[in-house]
């Protein structure tokens, strides 16, 4: 009898197969992803079980593969946000908006995006700074993010509140929402619809603005500015469309970059005062640098996943090959790719001159992020203020409240004369 004949009999054994695998990626997955990467790297669970995919040429190979192995956010994006790229890998929709999108988000903006972000988290910690104690994520790596969709991007939102409550609502469901929880699924449609009312009273507005100030300069602004050939099929609702994507797609994944930044730091005293070092002198490349690698030992994400269309075959002609067969939920571990001591020299150690492409932060492929630029500036930026304040450490652990994402971490320094 077969492990899947077995499971089949005893459908118990399948649950507690799943409660394991939970419990190990959420507790300990990197002992999780050094088991499988170094024993069955693409890992086909018996059944109707996920694929873990583990080994960093083979992440990539998938990842390389979006017509074959699809996104599965459309279905929770759709109800939101409308046709949107995200979900809509290979086809028009995905090539126009994206394209439109990265044209008007130029890398001319770095300079501004940099001196923005400084003041706004400075704006940030000093409200705070007499406390001599910050909570991080709700007064700083969420708040600046939020204050930048709106400065950069033109979409500012009513108000603070309105726009974290989008923010969290539609990350929960279109990235995190396996078990399609309908309550998450129903908060997500809720926050689409608040905010296409909010954007479709702004546009007109921002309209009317324009005509009185055409210098005015952000992302919403460069597209009502822009003239799109009907032909294109690039009109208002695709416009609605992206403006929210700017807010769902950026202040989360900052917010849990930042934290796990400083807390891998503050775990390393000596690598902790170069950084300091390099925060102190405003050496933005250098820090850059801690910041990434830092971020390599506790990723925002443990895996992307994936939805096999058709079989295929991974890493052919090698002894880990595997088919994996059409319907098959994939889940690539970037995680793990990013610890393959086959291609990553000396994993287990922190080295800040590694190649850019050992990252993956940032996704890999076509679903590289949108902002990656931005992300490079705003999130060094964010961990420079804090690393300048004196003696800075933490006095608090972080706190995910059972969710996906820090909910709080604390820090205090020493009083600044």
């Amino acid at each position: 009898m077969t492990t899947t004949d077995t499971q089949a009999k005893n459908p118990s054994q399948k649950g507690l197969v799943a409660k394991f695998l939970g419990y190990m990626i959420e507790s300990k997955p990197d002992l999780l992803f050094g088991m499988i990467r170094n024993t069955r790297p693409n890992l086909v669970m018996p059944g109707n079980g996920p694929v873990f995919i583990t080994r960093f040429n083979d992440v990539q190979e998938v990842l390389n593969l979006p017509d074959i192995f699809n996104v599965t956010y459309g279905p929770m994006i759709d109800p939101c946000v409308g046709p949107f790229m995200l979900g809509r890998d290979c086809t028009t929709i995905n090539q126009r908006d994206k394209g439109i999108m990265k044209s008007l988000m130029q890398r001319e903006d770095l300079p501004f995006i940099r001196e923005k972000v400084a003041s706004l988290v400075n704006e940030a910690v000093e409200h705070q700074i007499q406390n001599q104690k910050i909570e991080i994520v709700n007064t700083v790596s969420r708040w600046v993010p939020l204050k930048l969709t709106g400065e950069y991007f033109g979409f500012p939102g009513p108000d603070m509140k309105s726009m974290f409550r989008w923010s969290l609502a539609t990350q929960l469901d279109m990235f995190h929402n396996l078990d399609n929880d309908s309550v998450i699924h129903q908060n997500n449609i809720d926050a689409g619809h608040e905010m296409k009312a909010y954007l479709h009273t702004l546009i007109p507005e921002r309209r009317e603005a324009l005509q009185k100030k055409p210098e005015m300069d952000d992302i919403l602004s460069r597209l009502l500015k822009s003239h799109f050939p009907e032909a294109i099929h690039f009109d208002d609702e695709r416009i609605v469309a992206n403006i929210m994507g700017t807010l769902v797609g950026g202040v989360e994944t900052t917010s849990q970059a930042v934290v796990q930044i400083l807390d891998q730091l503050f775990k390393r005293p000596k690598i902790l005062e170069q950084a300091i070092k390099a925060a102190k002198t405003d050496d933005n490349h250098l820090l850059y640098q801690y910041c990434w690698e830092a971020l390599r030992f506790n990723p925002i994400n443990p895996f992307v996943v994936r939805r096999c269309v058709r079989d295929y075959k991974i890493a052919r002609g090698t002894l880990r090959s595997a088919t994996i067969k059409a319907g098959s939920l994939v889940f690539v571990s970037t995680r793990s790719a990013m610890k393959d001591g086959r291609q990553i020299p000396a994993a287990s150690q922190f080295c800040i001159d590694r190649p850019a492409y050992h990252y993956l932060h940032m996704g890999h492929g076509m679903h590289t992020c949108l902002g990656d630029q931005l992300s490079r500036v705003q999130i060094p930026e964010i961990v420079k203020r804090i690393l300048k304040l004196p003696n800075v450490r933490p006095s608090s652990a972080m706190d995910f409240k059972g969710g996906p994402f820090p909910e709080s971490y604390s820090i205090e320094f020493d009083s600044i004369d």
